[in-house]
């Protein structure tokens, strides 16, 4: 019963998510995707309102996806890092393909972002989702769209809810290049799969 309550409650979030997708924001993820090369992202990602990473980030990066995992890891020029998980059985069977994360510690779906805040001292920043929703609206071989919302805190502080900040996330990735483990291209996006 917990599970059709839980399995409802993901389902009801994952529409109001995704109905609130405004069309300036796909004007976004298209204008984003069109100024990009082949394995090349753009990640335009707030928290607590504020801009995380620079205009001018470049991320390139690995799609890894096996029966169990999809895994999207992404580096910019500066050394910034998104690292997205998404994880469970056949997860590339959910349209959209998408996961929630209810508390860090009880989800193996994950979000890490982070970057580097002082080069001479080695000193970065970083954060994990606490709690939010992690979207594919669009989820093809040439072009992937996560919308992530939700709430972060820094790695130290992940355990303290006073602490967690408001985040929203698009990430825009052209042409990814994809590593699949134990599945076939055909089971990811085969014809019985729709966007």
């Amino acid at each position: 019963m917990n599970i059709l309550k839980r399995l409802a409650g993901c389902v009801f979030l994952l529409t109001a998510l995704v109905g609130c997708t405004t069309r300036d924001e796909a004007i976004d993820a298209e204008k984003y995707w069109e100024g990009l090369n082949d394995n090349q992202a753009r990640i335009i990602a707030n928290i607590g309102g504020k801009p995380f990473y620079s205009n001018e980030s470049l991320f390139s990066g690995q799609v890894i996806m096996s029966e169990n995992v999809l895994n999207v890891t992404l580096t910019d020029q500066f050394d910034g890092r998104t690292i997205i998980n998404l994880a469970g059985d056949k997860w590339y069977g959910r349209r959209p393909v998408s996961d929630r994360v209810e508390s860090y510690e009880q989800s193996a779906t994950s979000l890490k972002i982070g970057k580097i805040i002082d080069r001479e001292k080695l000193i970065g920043e970083g954060f994990m989702l606490t709690k939010g929703d992690i979207v594919a609206v669009t989820f093809e071989k040439s072009k992937m769209v996560f919308k992530i919302r939700g709430e972060v805190a820094k790695y130290s502080d992940f355990r303290k809810p006073d602490q967690y900040l408001p985040f929203e996330c698009l990430v825009v990735y052209k042409k990814p290049a994809i590593s699949l483990g134990d599945i076939s291209e055909q089971a990811i996006f085969g014809t019985t799969h729709s966007n």
